[in-house]
């Protein structure tokens, strides 16, 4: 029996990578010709996936490192995964230990660790926090230069940054950074008006430092087409009505059109019964905790009101709207919008979670 090819609760590679060539192209040539990027865009739509395709494609002529942010929480641990990841990318296990100490870190108090298959894993820790994180972020232009290779890093959930020293370490970095001929940084995050104010405000330090890029969802067309080949390619046929199904539901949203086909597949290839999708789509948002998570986190009862709006499909700024469902006035809308965004439930006025949605519009009925 096939594997279900719709796998949603990992990162996105190899086959299982959607359509995103027109991304993955920009992004390439952007780092290739050595101007540093920030891609943003709301959680789930695929942009770890989207940044580790590209690294992979740079790999040939390029040192590549990945740090998620997200495991990083101090200044030591930034120092620690970024000299581990570039020292483990750029020298061979056999070069590591020795070439480590060649580029002059020994003040970090280096650490190595034999792995399993014989290499060596590295770490470090600070003694003096300010002066031995300027060497650490120094050391990827060092090793460039003695590699004889460029290096580009990939600083995923950059946003994450503020929750270490904030500003001053940004400057730090900004700094840093511009002394670097032979490193290209790829930032990227998912709490979009964060990221966009670190990158797009003028007193930041980042402002107008690198170029923007916003991931929008899958183009749909193209997606139906990965629908369809995955159903047929593992002898399970879906109708083209119950696809469009799938697609107004989810509207490209890239993890929740896998997870909702996942369960579809399942239904398919197990049940010889007619599969309805929105009863599968019932039992999917009625045992989503996520969900529920996200509509106890809002406690203002007019940016509730604002979620039925939206999810409805209204027009929020109109006086019916308003009147309707007790909004107050415009700037009390604007506000309600602005901080829930801030909190990555809405994008561009848009409810980010197609199921969030489907889940609130089955509030009131």
């Amino acid at each position: 029996m096939p594997n279900n090819p719709f796998e949603y609760r990992l990162l996105a590679r190899g086959e299982d990578f959607v359509n995103r060539e027109k991304e993955l192209k920009e992004i390439i040539q952007t780092v290739k010709s050595g101007q540093n990027i920030t891609i943003y865009s709301p959680r789930r739509y695929g942009k770890s996936s989207l940044i580790k395709e590209s690294l992979e494609g740079l790999e040939k002529e390029r040192i590549t490192a990945y740090i998620d942010f997200n495991r990083v929480n101090s200044v030591s641990d930034l120092a620690d995964h970024l000299i581990s990841s570039i020292t483990m990318n750029a020298y061979s296990s056999a070069e590591k230990g020795f070439s480590f100490l060649k580029e002059t870190v020994l003040s970090l108090r280096p650490t190595f660790t034999p792995t399993e298959d014989g290499g060596v894993t590295v770490s470090v820790k600070m003694v003096e926090e300010e002066k031995d994180l300027e060497k650490a972020l120094q050391y990827p232009q060092k090793v460039a230069e003695k590699k004889e290779m460029d290096i580009v890093i990939a600083m995923d959930e950059f946003q994450r940054i503020n929750t270490l020293n904030g500003d001053d370490l940004q400057r730090l970095l900004r700094s840093v950074i511009q002394e670097q001929d032979k490193v290209t940084y790829l930032f990227s995050g998912s709490q979009v008006s964060m990221l966009k104010e670190m990158f797009e405000s003028g007193d930041k330090p980042f402002f107008k430092s690198t170029k923007v890029m916003k991931l929008d969802k899958i183009p749909i067309e193209d997606f139906k087409e990965y629908v369809v080949e995955n159903f047929q390619e593992t002898g399970v046929q879906i109708e083209k009505e119950m696809v469009g199904e799938i697609f107004d539901i989810t509207e490209g949203h890239p993890m929740r059109t896998k997870q909702l086909c996942f369960e579809i597949w399942n239904r398919k290839r197990s049940d010889d019964e007619k599969v309805s999708v929105q009863e599968i789509l019932q039992v999917m948002i009625e045992n989503d905790i996520y969900i529920e998570e996200i509509w106890e986190s809002i406690r203002s009862a007019v940016q509730r009101r604002t979620l039925k709006a939206l999810a409805e499909d209204k027009n929020l700024y109109s006086h019916e709207t308003i009147e309707e469902h007790e909004l107050k006035s415009a700037s009390h809308v604007q506000r309600s919008l602005k901080s829930l965004e801030r909190k990555g439930i809405i994008f561009e006025e848009e409810i980010v979670d197609p199921f969030l949605k489907e889940w609130i519009k089955r509030l009131s009925q």
